[in-house]
Protein backbone atom coordinates (compact mmCIF):
# COMPACT_ATOMS: atom_id res chain seq x y z
CA UNK A 1 0.00 0.00 0.00
CA UNK A 2 2.87 2.07 1.31
CA UNK A 3 4.64 1.76 -2.07
CA UNK A 4 1.14 2.58 -4.70
CA UNK A 5 0.70 5.72 -3.12
CA UNK A 6 4.29 6.62 -3.23
CA UNK A 7 4.46 6.04 -6.81
CA UNK A 8 0.74 7.60 -7.43
CA UNK A 9 2.12 10.79 -5.59
CA UNK A 10 4.08 13.33 -7.31
CA UNK A 11 7.18 12.40 -5.63
CA UNK A 12 8.31 9.35 -2.43
CA UNK A 13 9.94 12.29 -1.03
CA UNK A 14 6.93 14.39 -1.15
CA UNK A 15 5.11 11.35 0.14
CA UNK A 16 7.26 10.60 3.00
CA UNK A 17 6.82 14.31 4.31
CA UNK A 18 2.82 13.69 4.64
CA UNK A 19 3.07 10.85 5.94
CA UNK A 20 5.69 12.91 8.27
CA UNK A 21 2.91 15.13 9.01
CA UNK A 22 0.16 13.05 9.42
CA UNK A 23 2.07 10.90 12.26
CA UNK A 24 2.46 13.86 14.18
CA UNK A 25 -1.08 15.14 13.68
CA UNK A 26 -2.27 12.16 15.34
CA UNK A 27 0.00 12.52 18.13
CA UNK A 28 -1.68 15.66 18.80
CA UNK A 29 1.28 18.21 18.38
CA UNK A 30 -0.78 20.93 19.43
CA UNK A 31 -4.65 20.90 20.97
CA UNK A 32 -7.79 23.48 20.65
CA UNK A 33 -5.48 26.41 19.15
CA UNK A 34 -6.47 28.10 15.17
CA UNK A 35 -5.20 26.34 12.54
CA UNK A 36 -3.39 27.92 11.07
CA UNK A 37 -1.03 27.87 14.22
CA UNK A 38 -1.24 24.08 14.19
CA UNK A 39 0.14 24.12 10.48
CA UNK A 40 2.92 26.28 11.19
CA UNK A 41 3.98 24.09 14.36
CA UNK A 42 4.04 21.16 12.49
CA UNK A 43 6.19 22.43 9.78
CA UNK A 44 8.20 23.82 12.72
CA UNK A 45 8.32 19.72 13.90
CA UNK A 46 9.14 18.24 10.88
CA UNK A 47 11.88 21.17 9.84
CA UNK A 48 15.13 19.10 11.03
CA UNK A 49 13.91 16.00 8.00
CA UNK A 50 12.11 18.22 5.33
CA UNK A 51 15.30 20.05 3.83
CA UNK A 52 17.30 17.09 3.73
CA UNK A 53 14.51 14.93 2.12
CA UNK A 54 13.56 17.53 -0.27
CA UNK A 55 17.36 17.92 -1.38
CA UNK A 56 17.17 14.23 -2.44
CA UNK A 57 14.99 15.14 -5.65
CA UNK A 58 15.64 17.32 -8.16
CA UNK A 59 12.12 19.19 -8.43
CA UNK A 60 12.91 22.40 -6.59
CA UNK A 61 15.75 22.99 -9.36
CA UNK A 62 13.54 22.61 -11.85
CA UNK A 63 11.11 24.75 -10.29
CA UNK A 64 13.27 27.33 -10.11
CA UNK A 65 14.69 26.36 -13.58
CA UNK A 66 10.78 27.07 -15.05
CA UNK A 67 9.89 30.11 -12.33
CA UNK A 68 13.45 31.87 -13.88
CA UNK A 69 12.32 31.30 -17.69
CA UNK A 70 8.86 32.25 -17.39
CA UNK A 71 9.38 34.96 -15.41
CA UNK A 72 12.65 35.88 -17.27
CA UNK A 73 14.42 37.25 -14.46
CA UNK A 74 16.96 39.57 -14.59
CA UNK A 75 20.41 40.64 -12.23
CA UNK A 76 18.26 43.91 -11.18
CA UNK A 77 14.76 42.13 -9.91
CA UNK A 78 13.96 41.85 -6.38
CA UNK A 79 12.12 38.54 -5.84
CA UNK A 80 9.20 37.13 -3.11
CA UNK A 81 9.14 33.78 -2.80
CA UNK A 82 5.75 33.11 -0.66
CA UNK A 83 5.70 30.06 1.35
CA UNK A 84 9.45 28.90 0.82
CA UNK A 85 10.30 27.20 3.85
CA UNK A 86 13.79 26.51 4.08
CA UNK A 87 14.62 28.55 0.97
CA UNK A 88 15.72 25.41 -1.32
CA UNK A 89 14.28 26.73 -4.40
CA UNK A 90 15.15 30.56 -3.58
CA UNK A 91 18.67 29.14 -2.99
CA UNK A 92 18.34 28.30 -6.82
CA UNK A 93 17.57 31.83 -7.68
CA UNK A 94 19.35 34.12 -5.34
CA UNK A 95 22.91 34.23 -7.68
CA UNK A 96 20.40 35.67 -10.49
CA UNK A 97 18.65 38.13 -8.82
CA UNK A 98 19.53 41.37 -7.00
CA UNK A 99 17.34 40.23 -3.78
CA UNK A 100 15.44 37.59 -2.56
CA UNK A 101 13.54 36.87 0.66
CA UNK A 102 11.57 34.05 1.49
CA UNK A 103 8.21 35.06 3.60
CA UNK A 104 7.01 31.82 6.00
CA UNK A 105 4.98 31.09 9.01
CA UNK A 106 7.79 28.53 10.09
CA UNK A 107 10.83 29.84 11.45
CA UNK A 108 12.40 26.46 11.90
CA UNK A 109 11.51 26.24 8.77
CA UNK A 110 13.43 29.28 7.29
CA UNK A 111 16.31 28.88 9.95
CA UNK A 112 17.44 25.86 7.58
CA UNK A 113 18.65 28.46 4.65
CA UNK A 114 22.32 29.18 5.98
CA UNK A 115 22.70 31.71 2.58
CA UNK A 116 23.37 34.94 3.41
CA UNK A 117 21.94 35.96 -0.06
CA UNK A 118 18.34 35.30 0.97
CA UNK A 119 16.27 37.29 3.47
CA UNK A 120 13.99 35.65 5.38
CA UNK A 121 10.69 36.98 7.07
CA UNK A 122 8.12 35.61 9.21
CA UNK A 123 4.67 35.81 8.26
CA UNK A 124 1.55 34.42 5.83
CA UNK A 125 0.17 36.00 2.16
CA UNK A 126 -2.26 37.13 4.58
CA UNK A 127 -1.42 41.06 5.23
CA UNK A 128 1.85 41.26 4.48
CA UNK A 129 4.22 43.91 5.78
CA UNK A 130 5.62 45.42 2.60
CA UNK A 131 5.08 47.97 0.81
CA UNK A 132 3.48 48.36 -2.30
CA UNK A 133 5.09 47.94 -5.68
CA UNK A 134 8.26 46.53 -4.23
CA UNK A 135 9.22 43.37 -6.31
CA UNK A 136 9.82 42.84 -9.46
CA UNK A 137 8.28 38.71 -9.71
CA UNK A 138 6.77 36.89 -6.47
CA UNK A 139 6.34 33.71 -6.98
CA UNK A 140 4.44 30.56 -4.49
CA UNK A 141 5.17 26.67 -5.20
CA UNK A 142 3.31 24.25 -3.64
CA UNK A 143 1.71 26.96 -1.28
CA UNK A 144 -1.29 28.66 -3.16
CA UNK A 145 -3.43 26.09 -1.99
CA UNK A 146 -2.80 26.81 1.72
CA UNK A 147 -3.83 30.29 1.44
CA UNK A 148 -7.47 29.33 2.64
CA UNK A 149 -6.35 27.32 6.02
CA UNK A 150 -7.76 28.41 8.95
CA UNK A 151 -10.66 29.33 7.14
CA UNK A 152 -14.30 27.55 6.26
CA UNK A 153 -15.31 26.34 2.99
CA UNK A 154 -17.43 29.09 2.58
CA UNK A 155 -14.75 31.88 2.96
CA UNK A 156 -12.30 30.01 0.34
CA UNK A 157 -13.17 32.51 -2.81
CA UNK A 158 -12.70 35.39 -0.36
CA UNK A 159 -8.87 33.76 0.97
CA UNK A 160 -8.21 33.29 -2.38
CA UNK A 161 -9.24 36.84 -2.94
CA UNK A 162 -7.44 38.65 -0.45
CA UNK A 163 -4.52 36.61 -1.17
CA UNK A 164 -4.29 37.69 -4.56
CA UNK A 165 -5.20 41.51 -3.89
CA UNK A 166 -1.81 41.01 -1.39
CA UNK A 167 0.08 39.49 -4.47
CA UNK A 168 -0.45 41.73 -7.05
CA UNK A 169 -0.45 45.10 -4.61
CA UNK A 170 3.12 44.07 -3.55
CA UNK A 171 4.21 43.48 -7.58
CA UNK A 172 5.68 46.28 -9.60
CA UNK A 173 3.73 47.28 -12.39
CA UNK A 174 4.75 45.13 -15.09
CA UNK A 175 6.20 42.52 -12.81
CA UNK A 176 5.10 38.74 -12.79
CA UNK A 177 3.37 36.30 -10.65
CA UNK A 178 4.13 32.72 -10.75
CA UNK A 179 2.18 30.32 -9.23
CA UNK A 180 3.09 25.94 -9.15
CA UNK A 181 0.63 23.78 -7.83
CA UNK A 182 -0.90 20.73 -8.63
CA UNK A 183 -2.85 20.29 -11.51
CA UNK A 184 -6.32 18.65 -10.56
CA UNK A 185 -7.02 17.41 -14.19
CA UNK A 186 -3.75 15.24 -14.25
CA UNK A 187 -3.96 12.01 -12.12
CA UNK A 188 -1.05 12.76 -9.56
CA UNK A 189 -2.82 16.28 -8.77
CA UNK A 190 -6.00 14.40 -8.34
CA UNK A 191 -4.52 11.65 -5.81
CA UNK A 192 -2.52 14.83 -4.09
CA UNK A 193 -6.04 16.95 -3.87
CA UNK A 194 -7.92 13.94 -2.29
CA UNK A 195 -5.35 13.09 -0.05
CA UNK A 196 -5.27 16.63 1.25
CA UNK A 197 -8.32 16.77 1.97
CA UNK A 198 -8.30 13.93 3.99
CA UNK A 199 -5.11 14.97 5.79
CA UNK A 200 -6.28 18.33 6.47
CA UNK A 201 -9.90 17.94 6.54
CA UNK A 202 -10.81 19.71 3.15
CA UNK A 203 -9.04 23.07 4.63
CA UNK A 204 -6.64 22.99 1.16
CA UNK A 205 -7.97 24.29 -1.65
CA UNK A 206 -6.56 23.22 -4.77
CA UNK A 207 -7.82 24.94 -8.17
CA UNK A 208 -8.07 24.00 -11.50
CA UNK A 209 -6.66 25.58 -14.40
CA UNK A 210 -10.05 26.85 -15.43
CA UNK A 211 -10.59 27.77 -11.70
CA UNK A 212 -7.49 29.71 -11.16
CA UNK A 213 -8.38 31.78 -13.77
CA UNK A 214 -11.70 32.85 -12.46
CA UNK A 215 -9.97 33.91 -9.23
CA UNK A 216 -8.39 36.05 -11.11
CA UNK A 217 -11.17 37.54 -13.17
CA UNK A 218 -11.92 40.46 -10.80
CA UNK A 219 -8.19 41.82 -11.31
CA UNK A 220 -8.45 41.95 -14.97
CA UNK A 221 -5.17 40.57 -15.50
CA UNK A 222 -3.95 38.06 -17.91
CA UNK A 223 -3.27 34.47 -16.32
CA UNK A 224 -1.11 31.98 -18.84
CA UNK A 225 -1.09 28.46 -17.70
CA UNK A 226 1.40 25.73 -19.17
CA UNK A 227 2.72 22.15 -17.96
CA UNK A 228 5.36 22.02 -15.61
CA UNK A 229 5.12 18.07 -15.17
CA UNK A 230 2.77 15.34 -14.96
CA UNK A 231 1.54 16.41 -11.86
CA UNK A 232 1.32 20.18 -11.48
CA UNK A 233 0.95 23.42 -13.74
CA UNK A 234 2.87 26.60 -13.28
CA UNK A 235 1.10 30.06 -13.93
CA UNK A 236 2.32 33.01 -15.40
CA UNK A 237 0.28 36.51 -14.15
CA UNK A 238 1.95 39.60 -15.59
CA UNK A 239 0.30 42.40 -13.74
CA UNK A 240 -0.75 44.51 -17.08
CA UNK A 241 -4.40 45.18 -17.24
CA UNK A 242 -5.97 43.29 -20.14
Amino acid sequence: MAMYFLNILTTPILFLNYLILFNLSKKKVLNNINYSLFLMAIFDKIAWLYDPLVRLSSRSRRCAEKIKFVAKLKKSDVVLDIGGGTGLIASFISDDVKKIIVLDPSKKMMAKSKSDKIEKVYGTVHGMKFKDSTFDVVYCVDSFHHFTNGHKKKEFDNAFHDSIQEMLRVLKKNGVLVIIDFDTEKFRGKMMNLFEKWFFNGDSKFNSRDELRNLFDPFKVKVEVFDLDNSCYIAKIPKINK
